[in-house]
Formats: C-alpha cells, sequence, structure tokens
C-alpha cells in the first residue's frame, strides 16, 4: 500500500504508470479523503494552467484576467467539497 508521501510523488510523475500503480494510486485515493482532495485540486491546477499557457500568446489582458479568475473559482469550488 502506498503511503500519502508516495502518492504525492507518483501523482506528480503520473504520465506513463503502469496499469498495477494506477490501480494502487486509485486504490489509495478511494480511502484517504486528504490525498483524494490533494489529486483534484492538482487537476484542477493542471487543466487551468494548460489552458492559461496555451491561450497566453494569443489573448489580451483581460482575457487572461478571466482565465485566472476561472482558476481560482474552481480551487475555490473543491476547497469546499472537502
Amino acid at each position: 500500500m502506498l503511503t500519502c508521501k508516495d502518492l504525492v510523488r507518483e501523482i506528480a510523475e503520473s504520465e506513463n504508470l503502469s496499469f498495477f500503480k494506477r490501480a494502487e494510486i486509485r486504490t489509495h485515493l478511494l480511502m484517504c479523503k486528504h490525498c483524494s482532495a490533494y489529486a483534484k485540486h492538482l487537476k484542477y491546477m493542471r487543466e487551468g494552467f494548460k489552458q492559461l499557457f496555451s491561450n497566453i500568446t494569443q489573448t489580451d489582458p483581460e482575457q487572461i484576467k478571466k482565465i485566472e479568475d476561472q482558476v481560482l473559482k474552481r480551487f475555490d469550488k473543491t476547497e469546499g467539497d472537502s
């Protein structure tokens, strides 16, 4: 069984994981509410930053502010879920 500390490392390097590792991570996330909340926050931050950086070169400052607000709103929303 993964420890919380191990899970954080595994999630950070979550690309190209074996089926067994992914299953081990999912099992831990089902049992640990703290790691589950962490994983949700990380997912929302990754999505928000991907969107921000993919659009940043072609957007105006107002659009960038809207994207920042969306990321923060999603982050606040997930904090209320935990």
